[in-house]
């Protein structure tokens, strides 16, 4: 029995919501044979696929098609007819769908814009329990945020590579140190940049887990690895540096954040600051190593070691091996690389950073209840 039509409308009957069901099911398998056809497909291959176009009457077979096809155009779908005299390979007409003009417009996101979505999402990530956690980070890692066109803006990532935003796990607190959240780090220090404002940061190294406070004039805030880094001139180490923003402990904006209080070098290229290679990291004092690389880990022996690094291939009874000698400055990367390379890379010279696996794998072997390891 028919229910009550809606105002302006037709009677409905309980199989409208099914017939509208296999009405946009056929219009999506009509978009998916033209998007996977290399040629054009004729009405009649079209015909053997659908039922609905299957009818006894020819002409309102064609008619249902018809009315598919313009609803697909009304909705953007770009289908074409090419005919034979279009494309001389073709013996009959065919429809097609015009890849250029299907394609969703590119994304553009201004910096206000990217800073409210990783801000939002920040705190959607702190909610406690629910699923919000695994949704937001599965909607941002399907972003890739790319601004060629704004010089300016304070979040600039390395193309090609998309970006994966990453939110780093609840730091535990430092004895005396009051700690912000995350979200108000990242929020200051955004408008820090655009507005080119120095900034005063407590700052906990990675390697001791110490602190010291920093003056900062923050270039840019960028993506690389897994982590979110300031980017900018540090007044206490007299360079540019960069800090990781998930070991910022406290972070304050100079006032008058109308006023300027630094202009950026206009020769300092941020995309080609954060693709150097960690290799080359001024994080330590200087040291001379020699790394000796075995075929599992020649791969590496392509990476930039810096300017004045040697490397040598030198043949003995295990093979060749690829013997890279440089100024490490740069620990806590050489230690990890080394230690996941299990064996393929090894340390021949240089004692301060052989103390530093060392002491990594000693606090590996303390987190498993084990005793200390032989370096």
């Amino acid at each position: 029995m028919p229910t009550k039509p809606p105002r302006g409308g037709k009677p409905t009957s309980p199989d409208d919501g099914q017939t509208r069901g296999d009405r946009s099911k056929r219009l999506l398998d009509l978009v998916m044979i033209l998007l996977g056809a290399r040629t054009p497909v004729t009405y009649r291959e079209i015909r053997e696929q659908f039922p609905a176009y299957q009818t006894l009457n020819a002409e309102a077979g064609l008619r249902a098609f018809e009315r598919d096809k313009a609803d697909l155009l009304e909705l953007g779908v770009p289908i074409r007819y090419i005919t034979p005299d279009e494309d001389d390979s073709l013996e009959d007409g065919g429809y097609v769908i015009d890849i250029k003009r299907f394609k969703m417009p590119e994304v553009r996101l201004t910096p206000d814009e990217i800073s409210a979505l990783v801000l939002a999402a920040s705190v959607a990530h702190a909610m406690p329990g629910g699923a919000y956690p695994k949704i937001v980070d599965l909607a941002l890692k399907k972003l890739a945020f790319d601004l060629p066109d704004m010089p300016d803006t304070p979040t600039q990532f390395p193309r090609p590579a998309p970006v994966v935003v990453h939110f780093p796990e609840p730091r535990a607190p430092v004895r005396g140190e009051a700690k912000q959240e995350l979200a108000e780090i990242y929020a200051t220090l955004e408008a820090a940049t655009r507005q080119r404002k120095r900034v005063s940061l407590t700052y906990q190294t990675a390697a001791t887990g110490m602190t010291s406070r920093r003056q900062l004039d923050p270039y840019a805030l960028v993506y690389r690895e897994g982590s979110w880094l300031a980017v900018g001139w540090c007044h206490l180490r007299k360079e540019i540096r960069s800090f990781r923003v998930d070991r910022i402990l406290e972070i304050e904006q100079a006032p008058k954040p109308k006023s300027p209080d630094f202009e950026r070098p206009p020769d300092f290229d941020v995309k080609a600051y954060v693709q150097r290679s960690p290799w080359t990291f001024a994080t330590d004092p200087p040291e001379e190593v020699q790394l000796a690389l075995t075929a599992e880990a020649a791969e590496a022996g392509n990476e930039d070691f810096g300017p004045h690094a040697v490397k040598r291939v030198v043949s003995g009874p295990d093979g060749e091996r690829t013997l890279v000698t440089f100024d490490c400055s740069n620990f806590a990367f050489a230690t990890t690389r080394t230690l996941a390379a299990k064996g393929a890379i090894r340390l021949l010279r240089g004692e301060r950073l052989r103390a530093h696996i060392a002491a990594e794998l000693d606090a590996i072997s303390a987190h498993y209840d084990g005793g200390p390891v032989d370096a």
